[in-house]
């Protein structure tokens, strides 16, 4: 209506102008958005295939972050402690262990113990945390001197871990009290050094 009012008569001329508007509005919208179908504009940009993937967490340096490594069970040889001997008649062996990793547990039936390389599992009784036992049967003897001990702990998942020592042996008591007279007698020698001390203060004070 606008362009019949303002051309009157001459409708053909104004149709033409509003095609050439209308083709340059065309171009203007092809030239600012991608148009997949041509002919057709798209008031709004097109989606973008395919979708962007998500990108796994990096560290500074561009690495993938690590997972943490896994851990075998820990074993120890806590008796008899380090320089400490046993006695002939009683060598007994008591030995400690668990589980580094929270989601695996210590399999306690998996302990096994050997002393020179023979087999001594069944003398030992072990639970969750510990196994203790002597290191020869009830018809076995066991020479003085030093004797190998080896130890070994799974986890249910068949993580295993070893404890490896040497154990020294003595005589019976007599190797006990040889023990004992040793100690006693550097008890008796720390003493009689701190008697000294005392009475050299008491002589400086005086």
């Amino acid at each position: 209506m606008r362009c019949i009012r303002v051309h009157r008569g001459r409708f053909a001329p104004c149709a033409a102008a509003l095609l050439v508007l209308a083709a340059a509005r065309h171009e203007a919208r092809a030239q600012t958005y991608p148009q997949p179908y041509p002919g057709y504009p798209q008031p709004y940009p097109p989606p973008q295939y395919p979708y962007p993937q998500p990108v796994p967490p990096t560290t500074p340096s561009g690495q993938s972050p690590a997972l943490p490594s896994y851990h075998a069970p820990t074993i120890i040889v806590a008796a008899p402690a380090d320089g400490t001997p046993l006695p002939e008649d009683k060598p007994v062996a008591v030995l400690r262990f668990m589980s580094v990793e929270p989601t695996d547990p210590i399999d306690a039936l998996s302990f096994s113990v050997a002393v020179d390389g023979k087999e001594k599992t069944s003398l030992f009784q072990a639970t969750p945390g510990e196994a203790w036992g002597p290191l020869v049967g009830p018809n076995e003897t066991i020479t003085a001197g030093q004797h190998e001990l080896t130890a070994r702990i799974c986890t249910s998942h068949g993580e295993c871990g070893t404890a490896k020592t040497t154990v020294t042996v003595v005589a019976g008591a007599s190797g006990l009290q040889v023990t004992a007279a040793k100690a006693a007698e550097q008890k008796q020698k720390r003493t009689k050094i701190l008697d000294t001390v005392v009475q050299a203060v008491r002589v400086l004070f005086r």
